[in-house]
C-alpha cells in the first residue's frame, strides 16, 4: 500500500509538470515555461525510479 501510494504521489508530481508544460505553451516565453516544467517532471520520474 505504501509503494502505491509513492507511485501515486510521483504520477501527481509528473502531472503537475506535464499540465505547466502545456500551459506554459499557451504563454509568452515558451522556452522559460518548458524549462520550469521539466523540474517537477524530473523530480516525479526520478522518485518513482530511485530506491533511496
Amino acid at each position: 500500500m505504501d509503494k502505491a501510494a509513492a507511485y501515486a504521489i510521483s504520477a501527481l508530481i509528473v502531472g503537475f509538470g506535464v499540465w505547466i508544460l502545456i500551459a506554459g505553451l499557451s504563454f509568452s516565453a515558451p522556452a522559460l515555461w518548458i524549462c520550469v516544467a521539466l523540474i517537477p517532471i524530473a523530480i516525479g520520474l526520478w522518485s518513482a525510479f530511485c530506491d533511496t
